[in-house]
């Protein structure tokens, strides 16, 4: 689990700004897979962090927004994400979501992640 105290929150967060679109009540286009690889590309962290970046901070905090009934798609403000993954990252886990949530929100996951990482390939 992630500590807060350890985070480095300036630098952490354009990447969860930009993984927090992965959680949109709406279908994501190339442009914004392109857009979120870019912003991704920059931020210095290998793939291997930016995975764990998204499945283990941003995943828990705004997953919920897929099962909501008039869920967020237009996006958050940067200061709306920080409060929200502060808020997500200072909590005790539970033992995670119903396994049906689970298994949703990794599929979810797996497929957007392979629209950005082929971004994140091409350079």
């Amino acid at each position: 689990m992630t500590q807060i105290a350890s985070l480095d929150v300036q630098r952490r967060l354009p990447v969860w700004h930009a993984l927090s679109d992965v959680f949109l009540d709406t279908e994501l286009q190339a442009r914004d897979h392109h857009r979120i690889a870019k912003t991704l590309d920059i931020s210095g962290y290998s793939l291997a962090e930016l995975r764990s970046i998204l499945e283990d901070e941003v995943a828990p905090a705004f997953a919920s927004n897929l099962w909501s009934v008039a869920g967020e798609w237009a996006g958050w403000s940067e200061n709306d994400v920080q409060t929200i993954m502060l808020k997500s990252l200072s909590r005790r886990r539970l033992p995670l979501l119903s396994w049906l949530k689970w298994l949703v929100r990794r599929r979810h996951i797996e497929r957007e992640w392979e629209k950005i990482e082929q971004f994140l390939e091409q350079g």
